[in-house]
């Protein structure tokens, strides 16, 4: 009897053979090249003749700078078609000759991993990681007073997902759910040994408080911050591969936005009600800059050092006049001013000169 199971599609593998520009224009929807981008009439919203839907080849990704909607092939054909994800994989199949191999077929080859283009099994990893680490942050006291005494209030706790590796229940679960390999395979879970099997499974941020990078509601990407430092243990840990940009989703399309150098500098301005992003270092990857297109001011939130102003000028030179650094005072980072007394006020009136500086300057553009 032939067998009525559902064809499991590999979506990384859907997205690597049918280029998002190509999936785009089988919908009729001319494009025309503009910087790095193609852009074109959006679907999704009346959009007057304008061409705000901006196409990205190279990251092979889709952005409205209307009506913020975004994603990949996938997503594109999935929206358009008004389907759920698996008809979406079913249908951009059939766009073209070669049809998608199933999820155990992987790449002989790959490169460094790109976090926003998950097969559908990682997602589900992924996700239930999420779930798993933000379950065990509520039962483990020592993360929640590590999380209150940084200043970080329960809501954003919340808001951000933001959870705790035990160091045992992600392996526990997956492994009555044959998820083990996927999890190794994103670095979620290792074996210190040389041999399969040497070793026991551990997970890559054990004892670490975790925070999620999500994007649509799907968590993409983990960095992890030790609770306790010792000197031959990472500070922060985080995937391997290209990393995202922490935030990024929250900040796009704001006038505004807040560009913090750490992940805690990050939490703080979100607990502010800022719409913050961190690349979680000192570098921004130019292809996420699309996102920030509809931004007119960009406000850096960075450390009062020798290096954070070094930083401040490597990203001066990536958002041009739209960058307004703001000089925490020498040796303070976000975090430590908004623990200090009067320190959050401190930083609004900082903020608020900022903008009168930058009104002035427009009202002179003008």
């Amino acid at each position: 009897m032939a067998s009525t199971a559902p064809h499991r599609y590999d979506a990384e593998a859907l997205r690597r053979e049918h280029p998002i520009a190509d999936v785009v224009a089988s919908y009729g929807i001319a494009l025309r090249p503009s910087g790095r981008a193609l852009v074109g009439r959006c679907p999704f919203h009346p959009d007057g003749g304008r061409p705000n839907l901006h196409v990205y080849p190279d990251t092979g990704s889709f952005y409205c700078f209307r009506c913020a909607v975004g994603g990949d092939a996938i997503e594109f054909v999935r929206r358009r078609e008004n389907v759920g994800f698996g008809e979406a994989c079913r249908r951009l199949a059939g766009l073209g000759p070669t049809s998608a191999s199933p999820p155990s077929a992987r790449p002989p080859a790959r490169r460094e991993r790109r976090w926003d283009r998950l097969t559908l099994e990682e997602q589900v990893v992924m996700n239930t990681a999420c779930a798993l680490y933000q379950h065990a942050l509520w039962r483990e006291p020592r993360a929640l007073a590590y999380l209150r005494e940084r200043g970080i209030p329960d809501w954003v706790t919340r808001q951000c997902a933001l959870g705790f590796a035990d160091g045992h229940s992600l392996e526990t679960y997956l492994r009555r759910r044959s998820g083990l390999r996927l999890a190794q395979d994103l670095g979620l879970l290792q074996r210190p040994g040389q041999a399969e099997g040497a070793q026991p499974l551990r997970e890559l941020f054990r004892g670490r408080i975790v925070v999620p990078e999500l994007r649509g509601g799907q968590c993409i990407w983990f960095i992890g911050r030790a609770l306790e430092e010792a000197p031959d243990r990472p500070k922060y840990l985080a995937l391997g591969g290209e990393r995202p940009v922490l935030g990024l989703e929250r900040a796009a399309g704001r006038r505004e936005a807040f560009l913090c150098e750490g992940v805690f500098d990050y939490l703080t301005a979100v607990s502010w009600g800022l719409p913050a992003f961190s690349p979680c270092g000192t570098h921004l990857p130019a292809e996420r800059l699309g996102l920030l297109a509809r931004t007119k001011v960009v406000y850096g939130v960075l450390d009062g050092d020798d290096a954070g102003q070094a930083a401040a000028a490597r990203f001066g030179e990536q958002l041009g006049e739209r960058w307004r650094p703001l000089r925490l005072p020498e040796g303070c980072d976000l975090n430590d001013l908004g623990r200090r007394p009067g320190g959050r006020r401190d930083f609004f009136q900082l903020l608020a000169a900022a903008r009168r500086h930058t009104r002035t300057a427009e009202n002179h553009g003008n």
